[in-house]
């Protein structure tokens, strides 16, 4: 009698942990076929009158997937959003760089400027080796392209009223102008004294491109002020090491107003994939680590929850009490909690 009621026992706890898993795994399939919109807002200290309540869309990690065949639970989270740009920080495309699903993505946003730059698991942005096709940009920038997006591959200034804030790649702070002129310049000539041949056109126009970047990236440069506000995109969020070395490179004379910087704009972490309740109120990994917005050495840097998952986690592809999220964020001048 013993040994059956300790069965019965044992029985029972398989049972309630299979309840629990199968519960559990129920919500969580739930919580990952719907999006949800994050809010946050960000003091800029020196934003100028124009761009208060300035709203930022911003999107990253979508790797391919379809939230509805239309992305139908991305538009039911943004409906009732007022924003005035989109900024997607990368990891947008399929295998293969397949660009459906961010193709449907985009026809939500109508007239909205989009801007994107690419993530570490898209294929690169360049082609250097011979294609189908003039342009040196791989397909998917192409196709994001000809319906309105705009590549941000060099700082793009937006006016409003006496006010001006540019959306920069965040590389480009950094840039050592004059070592990569040089280099692009070497290897222009290099290649003009090659035979021709499909390699030669293909390294032509994509070493063209780069020098054509660089112009743009320095006509920038000299358009921009102190006054200026600055909002940086960067796919890997940039760690403490890399915010103090810039704040300290400040200290010299450059053309990187690092110090106008008013917010930089971070995917690649999806808030860790898993997330795990550590203590009440708490989740593992720490926010600060992966999601939301944190401040160092003055620079504030937003990490998107993000919509997909990433092999660069080192996690299975599926998102643990961790919804989809993208986030309407709003520039203010008045101080915020």
């Amino acid at each position: 009698m013993y040994r059956n009621g300790k069965e019965s026992i044992i029985g029972f706890i398989i049972l309630l942990l299979s309840v629990i898993v199968v519960t559990v795994a129920v919500l969580n399939v739930i919580s990952n076929s719907r999006v949800s919109l994050a809010k946050q807002s960000v003091t800029v200290s020196n934003l100028p009158g124009g761009f208060e309540n300035f709203r930022i869309l911003h999107i990253s990690d979508l790797h391919g997937l379809y939230f509805g065949p239309h992305q139908e639970q991305v538009q039911a989270a943004i409906a009732s959003a007022q924003y005035d740009i989109v900024c997607v920080t990368g990891d947008i495309t399929g295998k293969d760089g397949d660009m459906g699903a961010f193709s449907e993505l985009l026809r939500l946003f109508g007239n909205k400027p989009v801007y994107f730059i690419p993530g570490d698991e898209d294929p690169a942005a360049l082609i250097t080796a011979p294609h189908a096709g003039n342009s040196p940009l791989a397909d998917y920038i192409q196709e994001a392209q000809s319906q309105g997006a705009i590549y941000l591959d060099a700082p793009v200034r937006i006016d409003r009223g006496k006010g001006t804030l540019w959306l920069c790649p965040a590389w480009v702070y950094t840039l050592n102008y004059d070592g990569a002129l040089s280099a692009y310049q070497t290897r222009l000539s290099q290649v003009e004294g090659m035979e021709a041949s499909p390699e030669r056109d293909a390294a032509l126009a994509a070493v063209q491109y780069q020098l054509d970047q660089l112009d743009r990236i320095r006509q920038a440069w000299r358009e921009t002020l102190e006054s200026h506000v600055h909002v940086g995109m960067t796919h890997v969020p940039l760690d403490d090491t890399v915010l103090s070395a810039l704040r300290d490179w400040t200290a010299t004379d450059n053309d990187s107003h690092i110090v106008s910087i008013a917010l930089v704009l971070a995917g690649h972490t999806v808030a860790g994939q898993w997330r795990m309740p550590s203590e009440v109120g708490a989740w593992f990994p720490q926010d600060q680590k992966v999601t939301g917005l944190s401040t160092t050495h003055g620079i504030s840097q937003y990490i998107s929850p993000g919509l997909g998952t990433s092999a660069a986690i080192g996690l299975p592809p599926i998102r643990l009490f961790n919804t989809p999220t993208v986030t309407l964020i709003t520039l203010t001048s008045k101080l915020t909690l």
